[in-house]
């Protein structure tokens, strides 16, 4: 007997690949075993597709994009160019042609242009919907690709088509093995069709459908009973252990992890759930993801070589969704799966010549591509970092796509590099004791707020321990700054739904808060989902973090490299090289560097957009250095109110007397700060005066630079000046040259380019046109 492929969607005749004869090295099928009594005249000469393959490579009928390192962009191309295809299968009245398993192909399509981006609404859409729900609940793939497809479309208009198909796949789970087979009738089983049925119900459990503890039960211990020994699953537990196999196992016992068989944790009483983090042991679990790492490979499914590839990246990705790993051994199962498929491309769109391929490989880019809102720490090597394992993906499942965008989750080591940590904007650590951390590990912590990333810390059952060392953790990680209650105003409780304080701490750096902590449970009302009442209002406070954290901007491509621009070192770092430029930011007694990288980031634009040669390293120094007159152009920022002394003061006045230039702004547009400046400005020349600049002056004429003589302020500015589109900045004069610009609306948040709640200043982009301005004035003038 020999196995062939997705004979169960489309009933094709087989290609190459199941025969045994060479083939594209794309070409793959969903694991299937039948008889079969002959090949096909193509499939017996290996010679000629070969040869036709050699032709398509010369011709560029194929595409091999250079270099290694896949891109956001690439990927949304390759769907793109994936959807195409696959449309242009679809038949006039909305289906695509089946040859056997009425349904299976429209199913799978549906599916995967609705993951790829395409509207339900559309007419193509609502033809291809019109048949998905129509399928009769006659196959046990159809009927569970059917229920993704509607939960995927719309799970409150097709809920009565959800529930019964739901209840025909719990009916036909075999009795005996627990696992399902290809009808109701009971054929044994095969891991292939119980992964499809066990998505299928996960995916109609999560719209709300309810499904028998015993489906749960069964399906567990048929899972179980036939994991090999070495970790590994095969089809029907009747060879050897083999990639796509294996992936969709692991799937199945996180979805069933995820149920009341797994955790013992039920209820909640005094803000703690009873039993929290005791789970069944996951011995398996490892196991099979031991077998994933030793193993894995994009190029081939492992143990099966070049057969059914597009379906082993298919379960591939859904084993690493649904756990979170972003590696698998020492592979980033994404990253390497989308450069294979984004290479092994086709130039009209598909993948090989079966569109079932084509489908596979376009669920596996736009589904494995969502963006990465939280990711969660993992601070211990036991299981104190996770006391509720399925927290996390229940908070991401319940936004949805409500910030823009689907959005997905991830685990991260500790030791990872800070680059990895800012791959989402949310880092969130719980646990029921806070962790012992060197001074080291606590200043990495440090380093990634002042690199931009947001810390969401919980104590798991309000347990007082944690609460104890988080609060330690924040003393001595940031001692001039404390932590404090959020009131009722804070942006956190109206980002998304408008909620009321729930005791919700959190610690200011910069513009933004920058830390946030809840002293009181939520991660096990997450892990729960269904507590009445409780659980809901912990999923919209969980939103409204998420909101705040992402400010509802388009987050970070999942492919992104990112890079972390290097600080000023303690150490003087010596003169700039050659001609270069370096700014030096101005230490006072105030919060003097609310955005530690915003002169990082300014640097690099005048670098990319005028040419300048600027060191990205600026200066921090005080005015009483003594080598403050190797620093022409000082930048001084704060929010608050702020002193300088005399000494200060005049080293100041002997700055700019020698030809320096000051420039200054309120961040975030803070009052406070904008009376300490002019306060300080007038102790430091009584004679002087600082006077708004005239619409008509070179610094916003943009001689040299651009013209900025209209900009455009974010929201509340507009909100209390609705009509304001011109610049507004203040300049002092010492012997007829201009050497202080002051700007009281916010230049710095725009610079860095971060999102900041409340900011009175420039959109990002005159933000920095117009802060070049300033500098090439004071540069050239």
């Amino acid at each position: 007997m020999v196995r062939s492929g997705h004979r169960h969607l489309v009933g094709r005749k087989r290609p190459a690949s199941e025969t045994g004869a060479p083939t594209q090295p794309n070409a793959a099928a969903i694991d299937h075993p039948r008889r079969t009594h002959a090949r096909s005249c193509f499939c017996s000469r290996p010679s000629l597709l070969l040869t036709l393959l050699a032709i398509a490579l010369a011709v560029g009928l194929i595409s091999f994009p250079a270099g290694a390192d896949v891109t956001g962009d690439q990927v949304k191309r390759a769907v793109r160019l994936g959807v195409r295809a696959i449309l242009k299968q679809q038949l006039p009245d909305g289906s695509w042609a089946d040859r056997s398993h009425p349904g299976g192909l429209t199913c799978l399509a549906t599916l995967a242009l609705l993951q790829a981006g395409e509207r339900p609404d559309s007419p193509r859409m609502t033809a291809a919907l019109l048949h998905v729900s129509s399928q009769p609940n006659q196959a046990v793939y159809v009927t569970s690709l059917k229920i993704m497809v509607l939960v995927a479309a719309d799970p409150v208009r097709y809920r009565q088509e959800i529930q019964i198909a739901a209840q025909w796949l719990c009916s036909a789970q075999d009795s005996k093995t627990g696992l399902w087979s290809y009808r109701q009738s009971g054929e044994g089983f095969d891991h292939s069709n119980s992964q499809f049925a066990l998505l299928g119900l996960h995916s109609a459990a999560e719209a709300g459908v309810t499904i028998p503890l015993n489906v749960w039960q069964r399906a567990r211990n048929g899972v179980l009973r036939t994991q090999n020994s070495d970790g590994g699953w095969d089809y029907r537990q009747d060879g050897a252990s083999y990639g796509s196999m294996t992936a969709a196992g692991i799937s199945d016992l996180i979805i069933l992890g995820q149920t009341r068989l797994v955790r013992r944790e039920r209820g909640f009483q005094n803000g703690a759930a009873p039993h929290c983090g005791e789970y069944q042991a996951s011995r398996q679990l490892t196991n099979g993801l031991a077998w994933l790492a030793r193993r894995f490979r994009v190029e081939e499914n492992p143990g099966k070589g070049l057969r059914y590839v597009h379906y082993w990246l298919y379960t591939v990705e859904r084993c690493g969704i649904l756990s979170g790993q972003r590696f698998f051994g020492m592979h980033d199962w994404y990253r390497e799966g989308a450069e294979y498929l984004v290479r092994r491309q086709i130039l009209d769109g598909d993948w090989s010549h079966d569109i079932v391929d084509t489908c596979l490989a376009v669920l596996f880019l736009a589904k494995g591509h969502k963006a990465l809102l939280v990711q969660k720490l993992r601070w211990a090597r036991d299981d104190e970092w996770n006391p509720d394992r399925h927290d996390v993906e229940h908070l991401v499942a319940f936004i949805g796509d409500k910030l823009g965008e689907p959005v997905t989750w991830q685990v991260v080591e500790f030791e990872a590099p800070l680059e990895e940590w800012l791959a989402a904007p949310i880092l969130y650590l719980h646990g029921h004791q806070f962790p012992r951390w060197t001074p080291e590990q606590r200043a990495k912590l440090r380093a990634y707020i002042e690199a931009g990333g947001l810390l969401l810390a919980e104590a798991c059952c309000g347990r007082q321990a944690f609460v104890a060392g988080f609060n330690k953790f924040v003393a001595e990680t940031f001692p001039e700054v404390p932590l404090r209650e959020l009131s009722g105003e804070h942006p956190v409780y109206h980002s998304f739904y408008d909620l009321e304080p729930s005791g919700l701490t959190g610690l200011d750096l910069g513009c933004r808060t920058s830390v946030i902590f809840s002293p009181r449970d939520l991660s096990c009302l997450w892990e729960q989902a269904d507590l009445p009442r409780l659980s809901e209002e912990a999923f919209k406070l969980g939103t409204n973090i998420a909101a705040y954290a992402s400010g509802r901007q388009p987050l970070r491509d999942r492919l992104d490299v990112i890079t972390i621009p290097q600080l000023e070192a303690a150490a003087d770092p010596g003169p700039p090289p050659g001609d270069a430029f370096r700014m030096a930011q101005i230490i006072h007694n105030g919060d003097w560097r609310p955005d530690p990288l915003a002169l990082v980031h300014f640097a690099e634009f005048l670098h990319d957009e005028l040419g300048l040669d600027v060191v990205t390293r600026y200066r921090q120094i005080r005015l009483t250095d003594p080598d403050l007159s190797s620093c022409p152009i000082l930048y001084m920022v704060g929010h608050y109110d702020f002193q300088l002394s005399e000494a200060e003061r005049d080293a100041l006045a002997a700055h700019l007397r020698r030809g320096g230039f000051l420039l200054a702004e309120a961040c975030c547009g803070r009052v406070a700060f904008d009376q300490a400046f002019r306060r300080i400005l007038r102790e430091t020349f009584p004679d002087q005066t600082l006077e708004p600049l005239p619409v008509d002056h070179a610094v916003f004429q943009g001689k040299p630079g651009f013209d900025m003589q209209s900009v455009r302020y974010k929201e509340p500015v507009l909100r209390s000046e609705p009509d304001l589109n011109t610049p507004r900045l203040w300049g002092l004069t010492l012997d007829g040259r201009l050497c202080v610009v002051y700007s009281p609306y916010a230049l710095g948040c725009g610079l860095d380019g971060h999102v900041c709640y409340g900011c009175r200043g420039l959109l990002d982009e005159d933000a920095r046109r117009l802060t070049a301005n300033i500098v090439l004035y004071a540069l050239t003038h």
